[in-house]
């Protein structure tokens, strides 16, 4: 049990005040005098003993006389003289705080909706060389606790995600690009709720493209970036970030040194985060924040049907492309294996092998169909219009089975039809 001068003070005032009244009465009555004594001796210190418990973790704010005081409890057994009424405690919970927070909609320069879905794992109080721990506690609880912290956090994040979204610097310039930037939102996120927490970059040229600057391999700009000059041709891994690459020319040695030190600081304090290993102070909401990461950039709204859409038909096309090739080789196998078959029967055994049409189908299906058409337009043997009929003989009689050119194929599927 800790115990602050002001609560001693205040304990030894007490027991004399006690020891008083008990030997004011002991002269009359000795006795009675001296039980006094022991029941308000009981009674002052059963009384004083307070808890403050530890299953979840917690932490007592002191109050005396109705004031918070810059005196912290720490979990377990605290003597407070007088309690309620002289000293008594606030009881704060300091246990880690998971916040999933709800998907913030912004939109992209190019009027896309975007959904950004943010997690972060904050604990109530920290403190830094501006700040104690005592303080920072206070400061929590006048944001208004976990509800507060809880607000704060979402309205900051609201913000700066809008801001950034719109950004013609350090933002994405379309939605597709905003989907591959979840690093770059992560990373300004951060500084609009860390502030001066995270390490500082003295440069006027916005500290994402430092950071993609200095990556190892190095990150690729964005559209913006490339906009802004920075990378004189994107396609060439050697100028990759060649106007950038002159900006930092024009530093000092020492310049380069110091800004390519603290770039490097902000990246580890980034992936420390990220992970889960960061301790960075809030000292406006009294909290520290522990991880935080971004979990998801999505395109909404119309924007999304519309990439869906695309998305689905460029799959069709791609699984027609690979079906039409199993078509094609699977009637030049056919037509290898038996020099007399006609075209058209060739198609119609494929066609109802992969089971595309029923039998009664086949009875009045032409060479004229749809999806004839389509086979003999794959394997280059479509007949153009006003072409006349190539003639041959399949094969020789009793001789080795020969495989029919391209023309013999044609003449053979016209003389097919013709019959």
């Amino acid at each position: 049990m800790r115990m602050t001068v002001t609560r001693m003070n205040t304990t030894v005032a007490v027991l004399v005040l006690i020891v008083l009244v008990s030997s004011i009465l002991s002269l009359f009555w000795f006795w009675f005098g001296l039980s006094l004594f022991v029941v308000l001796l009981i009674v002052f210190i059963s009384n004083a003993i307070q808890t403050v418990p530890a299953n979840p973790p917690h932490k007592g704010l002191l109050v005396r006389l109705g004031k918070r005081i810059k005196v912290v409890l720490k979990e377990g057994l605290n003597f407070l003289p007088g309690f309620p009424f002289i000293f008594s405690f606030i009881l704060i919970k300091v246990e880690k705080v998971v916040q999933d927070l709800a998907e913030h909609i912004v939109r992209t320069p190019d009027l896309a909706e975007i959904g950004a879905k943010v997690s972060l794992t904050w604990q109530p109080g920290g403190e830094s060389d501006d700040e104690t721990y005592e303080e920072s506690l206070i400061n929590y609880l006048n944001t208004g606790g976990e509800v507060g912290v809880r607000k704060n956090l979402n309205d900051i994040i609201e913000d700066r995600l809008r801001t950034w979204a719109a950004s013609n610097q350090e933002g994405p310039s379309d939605w597709m690009e905003a989907m591959a930037s979840k690093d770059e939102a992560l990373e300004v996120l951060l500084k609009a709720i860390l502030g001066d927490s995270l390490p500082r970059v003295d440069s006027d040229i916005p500290t994402t493209a430092w950071m993609k600057f200095f990556s190892e391999p190095k990150r690729r700009p964005s559209q913006n970036e490339i906009k802004m000059g920075w990378s004189a041709n994107p396609t060439s891994s050697t100028q990759l970030w060649a106007g950038l690459q002159i900006e930092f020319e024009k530093l000092s040695l020492a310049e380069q040194t110091e800004l390519r030190k603290q770039v490097k600081a902000r990246m580890k304090a980034v992936r420390e985060i990220k992970e889960g290993r960061g301790t960075f102070f809030q000292e406006a909401l009294g909290i520290t924040i522990l991880r935080f990461t971004v979990n998801e950039i999505s395109v909404k709204g119309k924007t999304a049907i519309a990439a869906e859409m695309d998305a689905k038909e460029q799959r069709e096309t791609t699984a027609e492309t690979r079906e039409f090739s199993h078509v094609s080789a699977r009637i030049q196998e056919l037509m290898g294996d038996n020099p007399t078959m006609s075209i058209e029967q060739a198609v119609r055994i494929v066609q109802t092998e992969r089971g595309k049409i029923s039998q009664t189908v086949l009875e009045v299906v032409g060479a004229s169909s749809g999806w004839t058409q389509d086979i003999l337009a794959a394997l280059g043997l479509q007949k153009t219009p006003g072409e006349s009929p190539a003639s041959g003989s399949s094969g020789k009689k009793g001789g080795k089975k020969r495989k029919m050119s391209d023309d013999e194929l044609e003449g053979e599927w016209e003389t097919d039809q013709n019959e």
